[in-house]
């Protein structure tokens, strides 16, 4: 299912305006305190899916994939307040 930003007070590119900057370049490494988001447009939604695993990054970056993306950069503990980010960092 992936993780995904989900705030309750703003939408989703309110908080990513926010609090992640752009990534120009793609997605950044997932680092112990940053990780990358990856905005995309599902036609009727969008969705800003947490890079919490080189799987889930390869999964989004997919070039095969047309839906327009943005990348993003944000700091582990915003993610883990807008989105079960600390679930799956346990998994791990």
């Amino acid at each position: 299912m992936g993780c995904y930003i989900n705030p309750k007070d703003c939408t989703k590119e309110e908080w990513l305006w926010e609090h992640a900057p752009l990534s120009l370049q793609g997605p950044r490494p997932i680092t112990e305190t940053h990780v990358p988001i990856c905005w995309v447009h599902n036609g009727g939604f969008t969705a800003a899916g947490v890079g919490y695993s080189a799987e889930e990054v390869a999964r989004f970056s997919d070039p095969a994939d047309p839906r327009p993306k943005v990348w993003f950069y944000a700091p582990r503990a915003e993610v883990r307040k807008v989105s079960d980010l600390a679930t799956y960092e346990a998994e791990q």
